[in-house]
């Protein structure tokens, strides 16, 4: 009798089990199909990634050796030709370097435009920021003063990266202006605020004397755009 009542309990377990199996058989194997199809996608995306971004470097390469031998057009169309296929990074820095090319060749309007572009394909926000900076430095050299002071502003916060350097941009934007409030409260927290660049703060301290001899000679005190000194790269 037990054994009878052991065999019937066995066959009902295999009837719950086939049960089981007819009604979520056919999603838990598209889910083990699912799982190997999503396996194997991320291992060809994180290889074709490595390949991309070693031709990538190899392109780059390429085309700064070309600038390095004087064939600066050529490198020039080099860049640009790989931004467009390049992975963000090396995308955002020959677009980069394009717009430097461009600077130098007195093409400022194309060279602000590759500058934001630049912004635009860099993932790390230190290097969005850093385009964003050279692309103010040259609206500065071209006297765009309300643009500067837009463009620095965005920058310009406690504890960013290039904080410093925005707010010396304000600051000559604020005094070529007329803003003098603004341009000597801009000047006098460069000249000291502990942790400004030495570079900096002498300039902030030269802009300040500059302002009050303007001011006891009665004249209106205005300064150059100051120059590009951030070679960092990202």
């Amino acid at each position: 009798m037990v054994d009878f009542i052991s065999e019937v309990e066995e066959e009902l377990r295999k009837d719950d089990y086939n049960k089981f199996l007819r009604k979520y058989g056919p999603l838990i194997i598209g889910l083990l199909i699912g799982v190997v199809l999503l396996v194997a996608w991320m291992e060809w995306r994180d290889y074709s990634n490595e390949r991309s971004a070693r031709a990538a470097g190899f392109s780059y390469l390429a085309a700064d050796d070309l600038l390095q031998e004087g064939n600066t057009q050529q490198a020039s169309q080099a860049f640009l030709k790989l931004a467009d296929v390049a992975p963000d990074g090396y995308a955002g820095l020959s677009l980069m370097r394009a717009a430097i090319i461009a600077a130098e060749s007195g093409n400022e309007a194309e060279a602000i435009r590759l500058y934001d572009a630049a912004a635009a394909r860099f993932d790390e926000d230190r290097h969005v920021q850093l385009a964003s900076l050279k692309a103010a430095y040259v609206v500065a050299n071209r006297g765009d003063w309300s643009d500067v002071d837009q463009r620095a502003g965005q920058l310009a916060a406690q504890g960013a990266p290039y904080e410093f350097l925005a707010r010396e941009l304000i600051a000559t934007a604020a005094l070529n202006q007329g803003d003098l409030e603004r341009a000597r409260a801009e000047f006098s927290y460069l000249d000291t605020i502990p942790g400004v660049p030495d570079t900096v703060a002498r300039r902030a301290e030269q802009a300040l004397i500059l302002m009050n001899t303007a001011s006891q000679s009665g004249e209106e005190p205005t300064l150059p755009a100051p120059e590009d000194t951030n070679d960092e790269t990202p």
